[in-house]
């Protein structure tokens, strides 16, 4: 069931006609089997109205006019050029960085937004709500519903956008930060309890969003300060996901973030840290040896978070590389190797 109230507190807009919010959670298989209008088109709209709005924050952020004030092959006096301070290229890949399908989904999925999502029987059974696809769709689909209710007004829309998409965080940090939001939502997860729902309020000055959580019967309370939800809600999630780290109930950031260290897995667990902003990009090094048996290979995994790292060994170069990242992994979640 969708709660309207929840999801216009979020996305920072009341619609006039409520209508297109259900819409914009309808799937076409529920239309077919109850009747009635489903996403599809609202999807449609969404995806360009959600280009419109990424690109405009890009050139607000990054364009401005100025003044040349030396002659050109125009002829013209102090010409007012329009530029921006990244080339075209730097912005078709911040843009698709920002709407690429993954990051939709991950939104919905930090957001709970996918599990009010009206289905028909097949699709609850096959639970297509899991699928990054259609997550992405709910996303482009409520922004179409907000473009089509406020006749396409670009403030409202960019503000919703902003409100979804914490814009500030990637430029600050050239590229996808440290993704809070998700990782306490994935730890609630693993430890049986719903996804976390902030509330929202205005303060005069900036957006406040609020966080209580039941965690082994204590109450936990935190709250987020920024320009617009999605800022808010990303310094809400960083301090209370602080507060169960200091406080004992995260035992290990890095395992809550990718499980315990698995051998065959490793590399991939290192490199999911990595994404999400945990650890910095460690570095390999290699060296290839030969014995009476034929040939092996070392690695060092260099990372400020092992000061003192020791070469691993492996029959092949991968080998050596997993269990390099292996034994990294064990290091960082204080586990003894296995053998």
């Amino acid at each position: 069931m969708v709660d309207v109230e929840k999801v216009c507190d979020t996305i920072g807009y009341r619609f006039s006609n409520q209508d297109l919010l259900l819409q914009a959670f309808t799937r076409r298989s529920y239309s077919e089997e109850m009747g009635g209008q489903n996403n599809e088109v609202l999807e449609f709209i969404g995806d360009k109205a959600l280009d419109l709005a990424v690109i405009r924050i890009l050139i607000e952020k990054f364009g401005m006019i100025t003044e040349d004030k030396e002659y050109c092959e125009l002829k013209l006096r102090n010409p007012k050029w329009f530029k921006t301070r990244r080339p075209e290229g730097a912005f078709t890949d911040i843009k698709k960085d920002l709407v690429e399908k993954k990051a939709l989904a991950r939104s919905m999925r930090e957001l709970g937004f996918h599990k009010a999502l009206i289905m028909g029987q097949g699709d609850i059974k096959s639970h297509v709500e899991e699928q990054d696809s259609v997550q992405e769709d709910l996303f482009e689909a409520i922004i179409g519903a907000v473009a089509v209710d406020c006749d396409w007004d670009m403030n409202t829309i960019t503000d919703v956008v902003s409100n979804m998409i914490n814009f500030d965080a990637y430029f600050n940090n050239e590229g996808p930060e440290t993704n809070y939001v998700g990782l306490l939502q994935e730890w609630c997860q693993n430890n049986g309890m719903d996804t976390p729902t902030y509330e929202y309020s205005f303060n005069g000055k900036c957006t406040i969003a609020e966080l209580t959580l039941e965690v082994d019967g204590d109450m936990l309370n935190d709250i987020g300060a920024g320009d617009n939800n999605a800022e808010a809600r990303m310094e809400c999630a960083l301090n209370m996901w602080d507060r169960l780290w200091k406080e004992g109930y995260i035992k290990s950031k890095y395992e809550s973030a990718v499980g315990e260290p698995i051998r065959e897995d490793a590399l991939r667990q290192v490199n999911e840290l990595v994404q999400k902003g945990i650890i910095e990009k460690p570095e390999y090094e290699f060296q290839e040896e030969h014995d009476e048996d034929g040939t092996f290979w070392n690695c060092l995994l260099k990372s400020e978070e092992d000061p003192d790292p020791e070469w691993q060994f492996g029959d092949t170069k991968k080998e050596a590389q997993r269990e390099a990242a292996y034994r990294f992994l064990c290091y960082l979640m204080d586990y003894e190797p296995e053998e």
